[in-house]
């Protein structure tokens, strides 16, 4: 499969579009996937506000944070995918940021809990479309030997949309209670986490004709989709590394968004900082760990597959997640919020480094037919089992596992700890098979 997968690529290099068009690609979708994070993490800024205007319980607020982004962001994700396998994945993709940007000015609208839950299943459903899409097209767009690092600089938008969420939201609100938008029409006498809500779903629109110039590469194929019983068996070939990339990524995703949901809380709660003061701490230690762990997972997994083999990759995760563990212990015995935050970064390390050198293992164990599919069902367990659980678990943790709110900590670290410690042992066999690859080339 390796092989044919190799000389088919080779064959298409004269079709490849320039390299120019390719970063402009990657560039702009990074934006896209910037805006979507930011987007759907902004409410972790304003949990308290939120919660006190709406009347809303601990649980309710993690509903809004996790399942109501979660569910309908996973039920649409294989569909999405299927679509961005044989429809113009730029246009899919130019529809999603539309819909997602409008859907997270209507939260900042929002009377109660049913209306900014449905703002939020909007915002779920235009964000389902961009990843498998993007995907698709960046492998389109870049050689083998170079998507580790296309892919890496793509998942930037990750990193700094999250960073972006709390750090900017953070400035973003010491600007509004200064009154700096007081006198803006219509907007300007809202609460401060509404006006946030409208102003950080905006930039979106602005991105729009950017994303339109991008140029749609020729398809690696002419087949058309596959049928399912073959999708379902390219993911349990190789000892089901596809799938189980899958798994341990939703599995992982529990412990990601159990800690980016209440880790600003946690800070503002049990250390004193104010919403700038956690914004920022947290934001500088993601998007630090975030950036070397794109790049240079990316660039890793790239010299590794070109020393090795393209199969070899996956060794990378048996280190990932190994940060992981250590992140999540760390974050139990943290005594302060610095220490709190730089446990969080050694977590972030681990789980981007993964997230980069999983979406290469898992595109190139599958034929071009079924990349964004693939994408695509990876999104849709991580939304189910990460976005879904990973909020909520710490509540439900707190309350019946530590009997008390003041537990909130030993909660996020008891959730991502049992997380990272399942993630590594479901991906071993997989890793062990790619140190066997590695030692036959020799």
């Amino acid at each position: 499969m390796e092989n044919s997968a190799n000389i088919r690529d080779t064959a298409l290099a004269a079709s490849t579009p320039s390299a120019s068009a390719g970063w402009y690609a990657v560039a702009m979708l990074c934006a896209a996937l910037l805006l979507s994070f930011t987007d759907r993490l902004i409410i972790n800024l304003v949990v308290d506000p939120i919660r006190t205007d709406l009347s809303l319980s601990d649980v309710k607020i993690s509903l809004l944070q996790g399942a109501g982004f979660a569910v309908i962001f996973a039920l649409a994700g294989l569909p999405c995918g299927r679509l961005a396998d044989s429809i113009n994945c730029r246009n899919l993709i130019a529809a999603g940021v539309t819909l997602w940007s409008g859907a997270t000015i209507a939260c900042g609208l929002a009377v109660d809990f049913w209306s900014f839950f449905a703002a939020r299943v909007a915002v779920g459903l235009g964000e389902a479309a961009l990843v498998p899409a993007a995907s698709s097209l960046i492998i389109d767009l870049f050689s083998p030997h170079r998507r580790g690092l296309a892919l890496g600089m793509f998942s930037l938008g990750a990193t700094f949309g999250t960073g972006a969420a709390l750090f900017i939201g953070g400035v973003l609100l010491g600007w509004i209670d200064a009154g700096w938008f007081s006198s803006v029409p219509s907007i300007g006498a809202l609460a401060p986490w509404r006006l946030l809500m409208i102003l950080v779903g905006l930039p979106g629109f602005a991105l729009l004709p950017l994303l339109l110039l991008i140029a749609e590469p020729p398809r690696r194929h002419t087949t058309g989709l596959l049928a399912l019983s073959a999708v379902f068996g390219r993911l349990l070939a190789n000892n089901a590394t596809v799938l189980r990339v899958c798994l341990v990524k939703g599995v992982l995703g529990a412990g990601d968004y159990a800690l980016i949901a209440w880790l600003p809380t946690l800070l503002q709660r049990a250390y004193g900082m104010t919403p700038l003061e956690a914004g920022s701490m947290v934001g500088l230690a993601i998007t630090i760990s975030g950036v070397t762990a794109s790049l240079a997972g990316g660039a890793l997994s790239d010299a590794i597959a070109r020393r090795w083999g393209m199969r070899t990759r996956v060794v990378l995760l048996l280190g990932c997640y190994t940060l992981t563990i250590a992140g999540a212990a760390s974050i139990l015995f943290a005594d302060t919020g610095q220490q709190a935050a730089l446990a969080f970064a050694i977590w972030a390390l681990g789980s981007i480094g993964g997230y980069v050198v999983g979406h290469v293992v898992m595109q190139e164990n599958v034929p071009n037919e079924m990349r964004a599919t693939t994408i695509a069902l990876s999104l849709t367990v991580t939304a189910l089992i990460g976005i879904g659980l990973g909020p909520t678990l710490v509540p439900l943790v707190v309350a019946h596992g530590f009997g008390g709110d003041g537990k909130l900590q030993s909660a996020m670290g008891t959730v991502s700890l049992v997380a990272s410690l399942l993630a590594f042992i479901v991906i071993w066999p997989p890793i062990r098979d790619g140190f066997r690859s590695a030692r036959a080339r020799v």
